[in-house]
């Protein structure tokens, strides 16, 4: 029973690793040269005992012209391996580069298809630790790996020697250990300089991360998945190559650290046979102040330390693929069909939703909103409004019953059919940690000046952005927290002008807004109608009573529906809600 578990594992963590290096593929050369290097060092690693046995044994027999011989072979042999170590962690830092940026980039695109049913049940950090912390789990394993398994090898059949220190010898490695030490704190300096930037554009891309999870719903509404990957992809590589760099300063001062060692053991022969002929030390001590020792404790510690790693690479990988393999997280599954040219007609056939079981929002609700309409909804708070918007952008599926869009059932459009022709402008709009220009240009890559200055007089927010010391380029803060909530609905009305689709869905758009913003918006929807399909949510009556339609919801039914004179006259639950927006007032 045991040995099927460990087997189970087993194959586990060769499926993990087998997807991992898929992440990276483009990178096989350097995964290729990697393990001819790892060959290399490996026969350096074996025949360099039989090169230091020998060279004691010239040592034993006084033989100083073979040990100066073999002293420059075996110091040239050492170097060799430096170099070979040095090209080994560039090839396998470059494989390690690549798979994590396409992880990320591949969970990040993933997470961007998970249902909001889905992300509503997890909190944000975990998306953004698995987006961070697990994918570099899965990518530095093979690092890792690398590391350990060449002490490993170098270490077997190591034993423990002892130093007995000359006067002068002990002066001689006084003096190199300073020169060492003072390579290692320039080393750690130039890191903690470079790692302090690192730092910075780590924090800007896990801010980025947290903007991406967090504003998902409203980039999926925007159908801008494409924009925010490839803003992602900068801050990835901009992070990644501030690794990279962080990696090269310590390949370069290992290489260069490695040899001034090999120097100081080379010259320490020199050494040793100037102190030899002047019977200053003798062989034996020679022999024991040239042994190095390494404790079999470190090689069983080394092997710990692999099964650590690859028990922290199992688990990251399993919360990692739980995702882009869509384990216990489902992902939105959209149809193939293709509407080029949408009119925005659109209706709803006995639909019937839940958030939660046996928790009706929506009881078989059917409506018919034709192209080019002005259709205002209308009720009391938690009546399912909301909600009818959320299921016409597919955020959520009916339960039961049929949206069509243009006729066709919105399930089998294609994301760019559905999504890139509508836009919701909610209550609470979320604006992205970015200037903004680029929240605009979110929705519109080409987006020019012109389209975009138009877009925000529209929506009466060019002269206050004018009147920042950045104008268009300004930073709005996490949340676009720098702005009132006022200005952030007119942003977002001026991205949905931006982005120019057919159906416009405003979800009590105008709830912040003061009475002059509220009319100049008002303005702008009456120069829309008759151009979109216009979808009003709206508890204040008096902005929406020249809509084409209202359709009255209440406790997730269609109650009435009718022109505003219609239903003044002839719905009584109507009437009570006009007659308490006029008394307060």
């Amino acid at each position: 029973m045991m040995d099927d578990v460990i087997k189970k594992q087993k194959f586990q963590t060769f499926k993990f690793l087998k997807k991992t290096y898929f992440f990276a593929k483009e990178r096989k050369k350097n995964l290729i040269y990697f393990f001819i290097g790892c060959v290399v060092h490996c026969a350096i690693s074996a025949v360099s005992p039989l090169l230091w046995a020998q060279q004691l044994l010239y040592l034993t027999d006084s033989n100083l012209n073979g040990l100066l011989h073999f002293a420059l072979l075996i110091f040239l042999i050492e170097i060799f391996r430096n170099v070979v170590h040095y090209v080994n962690n560039r090839n396998v830092q470059l494989f390690f580069h690549s798979a994590r940026t396409n992880i990320q980039l591949t969970l990040a695109g993933e997470v961007l298809k998970t249902r909001m049913y889905d992300l509503n049940k997890k909190s944000s950090g975990v998306f953004i630790q698995r987006i961070t912390d697990d994918c570099r789990s899965l990518a530095e394993v093979f690092v890792d790996m690398v590391d350990y398994l060449t002490y490993i090898l170098t270490n077997i059949g190591i034993l423990v020697s002892i130093f007995f220190i000359h006067k002068i010898v002990f002066l001689f490695y006084v003096s190199f250990l300073i020169i060492l030490s003072l390579l290692q704190k320039k080393k750690v300096t130039e890191w903690k300089k470079n790692d302090k930037k690192r730092r910075e554009v780590s924090e800007k891309a896990t801010g980025f991360i947290g903007e991406l999870v967090r504003g998902c719903k409203d980039i999926k509404v925007l159908n801008a998945e494409n924009s925010m990957l490839n803003e992602a992809k900068i801050r990835f590589t901009s992070l990644n190559d501030a690794n990279w760099f962080l990696f090269k300063i310590n390949r370069i001062y290992t290489i260069i650290i490695d040899n001034i060692r090999d120097i100081l053991d080379f010259s320490f022969i020199l050494l040793s046979i100037f102190l030899i002929k002047e019977q200053s030390l003798t062989i034996t001590s020679t022999l024991i102040i040239f042994s190095y020792k390494n404790s079999i404790l470190s090689l069983t510690q080394n092997i710990e330390q692999i099964q650590q790693i690859m028990k922290k690479f199992n688990l990251s990988a399993e919360r990692v693929f739980e995702i882009i393999d869509s384990v216990n997280v489902k992902k939105e599954i959209f149809g193939d069909k293709t509407l080029k040219n949408v009119h925005g007609n659109f209706e709803f056939k006995n639909v019937d939703f839940s958030y939660e079981e046996n928790m009706p929002i929506l009881k078989n609700v059917s409506f018919k909103v034709n192209a080019n309409e002005t259709v205002s909804f209308v009720g009391k708070s938690g009546s399912g409004k909301t909600t009818i918007f959320n299921l016409l952008a597919r955020l959520y599926d009916p339960t039961n019953g049929d949206i069509l869009l243009d006729g066709i059932n919105i399930k089998d459009l294609d994301k760019d059919s559905l999504r890139g022709n509508i836009s919701i402008i909610n209550q609470n709009p979320y604006i992205f940690n970015m200037s903004i220009k680029d929240n605009l240009s979110l929705v519109k890559d080409n987006l020019t000046e012109k389209e975009m200055i138009e877009a925000c007089k529209t929506a009466c927010l060019h002269d206050y952005i004018m009147s920042l010391p950045d104008g268009y380029e300004t930073i709005v803060g996490e949340g676009g927290i720098s702005l009132s909530g006022g200005q952030r609905q007119r942003l977002a009305i001026a991205r949905a002008l931006v982005q120019k689709t057919e159906i416009i869905l405003f979800d009590e758009a105008t709830s912040a807004l003061d009475n002059e913003t509220q009319s100049n918006i008002q303005k702008a929807i009456e120069n829309m109608k008759g151009e979109y399909t216009i979808l009003i949510i709206a508890h204040r009556l008096s902005t929406v009573i020249n809509s084409d339609r209202l359709i009255l919801i209440e406790d997730g039914n269609v109650l009435a529906e009718g022109t505003h004179e219609d239903l003044i006259k002839n719905n009584n639950a109507y009437q009570k809600l006009y007659q308490l927006e006029e008394k307060n007032t």
